[in-house]
């Protein structure tokens, strides 16, 4: 894993995210969709840029990768793996996505996370776990789709609704 990787898929590759992607992860983090089903975003594209150096040093010191999802040479979102409770030595890892609201209704994030997913099975991870608000009806049903099974709901120490979900990788195949 490593700050070079980039998977190809049909219609658009995942590449490592860089400061340009500044303006339309901005953009997307602003939608009001993404901020009902986000805890935290940034508040101005400067800050978003702050974001994305932190992000730029995770991947330097392969805790996480984050992927930038490019179709025809634009941004389209982003799908994040990162290593369960930041321990670079476990087996178990967790992702994160969000898509520009151009992109969304498509089935982008369904393929984007299958192919990340795919991914991390194949480099190292046994485990990865997902998690979202309860009220973020597109991603439980995408995780779902994707064999996730739901570990737990909770509530957060923010009072927010949460759903924990998980899906492990038997024998060098996927487990639905």
């Amino acid at each position: 894993m490593g700050i070079k990787t980039i998977l190809k898929c049909k219609n658009f590759i995942l590449r490592p995210i860089k400061i340009s992607d500044a303006k339309p992860y901005y953009q997307t983090m602003c939608d009001k969709d993404t901020r009902a089903n986000m805890e935290s975003f940034p508040s101005s594209i400067e800050e978003a840029k702050k974001e994305i150096k932190e992000y730029l040093k995770q991947i330097k010191n392969k805790d996480s990768e984050y992927f930038t999802i490019e179709i025809k040479g634009k941004y389209a979102g982003n799908v994040v793996l990162q290593h369960q409770n930041w321990d670079p030595k476990s087996d178990e890892g967790r992702v994160h996505l969000w898509i520009h609201p151009s992109f969304r209704g498509k089935g982008l994030a369904t393929d984007a996370l299958e192919k990340v997913i795919n991914y991390a099975f194949q480099k190292k991870y046994n485990k990865i776990f997902a998690q979202c608000k309860a009220i973020n009806k597109g991603v439980i049903k995408i995780n779902k789709k994707l064999g996730f099974k739901i570990v737990k709901k909770y509530t957060n120490e923010n009072g927010v609704k949460k759903i924990l979900f998980v899906k492990n990788k038997i024998g060098g195949k996927t487990k639905n």
